[in-house]
């Protein structure tokens, strides 16, 4: 922080319920705070206050308001539409900052994208408001693909950005602020800035904006040492697996669990036909180019147990696929723990998943841990329309090679398999802060 204050600190962590990212890239704050002895309570609702919950069972946990936006399918038109449950979601917040900074005694309160976290009152100016924050240029619709161009456009909305930023002391920016390192440049760093730190230190404190703090890459992975796959022994086969890792809000994350899983079952039924005429042989040990894996390792992104039955859909699925049966192949994780979430992305043959801000860091930790590994690091992200942060970000990694993008609605999951030699993810991790917290 820039100004300790006197004794312990008492600090209040409260990610946005929109995926699980937003709580996961607070992890490393979480713990860095407990190591050093304040007193940390965490805070949310809904899936990721949820999973901040199970995560540090013995901490204190504060029940956030819930946001009330109705998320049909396209987010940026839902925000649009629904613009007053929106500011609704902002009051509530207010309020509810404002009430438990007074009865916690907080003296710092950080907010993960939760843009009305911000007490009031006579208490409320003794707090210390962080912002953490990726997105100081917005993603905007249809303009993605030109990230120059979007960055110029967003620029016009900034007036109404500025007073949700004014009122916080810091924003915290998960990237490293560099132009040639930034794992989202035209998000996380302004069009006018080349070196972010540099500019966030030396600029005037003494204005109505909040101080920039470039703090690095985060992952929920980074303080857990790599030595751990050498604990898990044997207990994992040796087998070919596609591993799809859901995230993201509703219905947008069930939407694509839905999807994967029909196709893989379809794929599994026109290989069987192909082996019973004679013309492929049987799955088995590795899978060559043109063969289905013999595994698809499913994470769904929500609260609940760690393992289900191998070959049985998850309980909700049969409302959207009323007549599937039981899949061969189909192993199913609800919220896996670290341990195992890093076995699954580290012994997985290609990943599936969203272009999920904090998904990509988590992903440069665990490829930095391995830099040296026989078999490289496939991954395909799938956009999901009206999200326009993840088809930046989607379209920037393809473009350099480093992961394949496709969007939802044209997404086949035995094509993309066939392409996935095409990638391969080589970002390096940066995990050191540039500025102290």
């Amino acid at each position: 922080m820039l100004i300790k204050p006197v004794g312990k600190r008492r600090i209040l962590f409260v990610p946005l319920d929109w995926g699980l990212g937003h709580a996961t890239r607070l992890v490393p704050w979480i713990e860095e705070a407990v190591r050093g002895g304040d007193e940390v309570w965490i805070g949310g609702n809904g899936r990721s206050g949820a999973w901040l919950k199970d995560r540090f069972p013995n901490l204190p946990f504060e029940e956030a308001p819930a946001w009330t936006l109705r998320h049909t399918g396209n987010l940026a038109l839902d925000l649009i539409k629904d613009s007053r449950a929106y500011r609704r979601s902002l009051r509530a917040d207010r309020l509810w900052a404002t009430e438990i900074v007074n009865r916690l005694q907080l003296t710092h309160l950080v907010s993960d994208h939760r843009l009305g976290l911000r007490a009031y009152g006579a208490k409320a100016t003794t707090v210390h408001h962080v912002l953490v924050i990726h997105q100081l240029t917005l993603a905007l619709p249809w303009l993605w693909r030109w990230p120059v161009l979007m960055q110029g456009v967003s620029l016009t909305l900034w007036a109404l950005l500025r007073p949700y930023w004014s009122s916080f002391q810091e924003l915290w920016i998960p990237d490293t602020g560099l132009a040639g390192t930034a794992l989202a440049p035209h998000l996380s760093m302004l069009p006018w800035v080349k070196d972010g730190p540099r500019w966030s230190m030396e600029r005037d404190q003494r204005g109505r904006w909040p101080r920039f703090r470039y703090l690095g890459w985060r992952s929920r992975f980074e303080g857990i040492s790599p030595k751990i796959t050498e604990n898990m022994g044997d207990a994992w086969p040796q087998e070919s697996a596609i591993l799809v890792v859901l995230s993201g809000p509703e219905p947008a994350r069930s939407r694509l669990e839905a999807l994967v899983i029909a196709q893989w079952d379809s794929w599994g039924k026109a290989q069987g036909e192909q082996a019973s005429l004679g013309g492929q042989a049987a799955l088995g040990g590795q899978a060559s180019v043109g063969d289905r894996p013999s595994a698809l390792w499913l994470v769904r992104g929500l609260p609940g147990p760690s393992l289900n039955t191998e070959g049985m859909l998850p309980e909700t699925l049969p409302e959207m696929v009323p007549e599937m049966p039981p899949i061969k192949g189909l192993k199913v994780w609800e919220s896996p723990d670290d341990p195992t979430m890093i076995m699954l992305l580290s012994q997985a043959e290609w990943i599936v998943s969203r272009a999920g801000y904090s998904s990509c860091m988590d992903y440069a930790c665990l490829r930095s841990w391995w830099p040296d590994r026989t078999r490289p690091w496939r991954i395909c992200t799938v956009y999901a329309r009206g999200h326009s942060e993840q088809a930046y970000l989607g379209h920037r990694l393809k473009r350099m090679g480093q992961a394949d993008f496709r969007r939802e609605s044209t997404f086949d999951l035995r094509e993309a398999w066939l392409n996935r030699g095409k990638f391969t993810f080589t970002y390096a991790y940066s995990s050191s802060p540039l500025e102290s917290y």
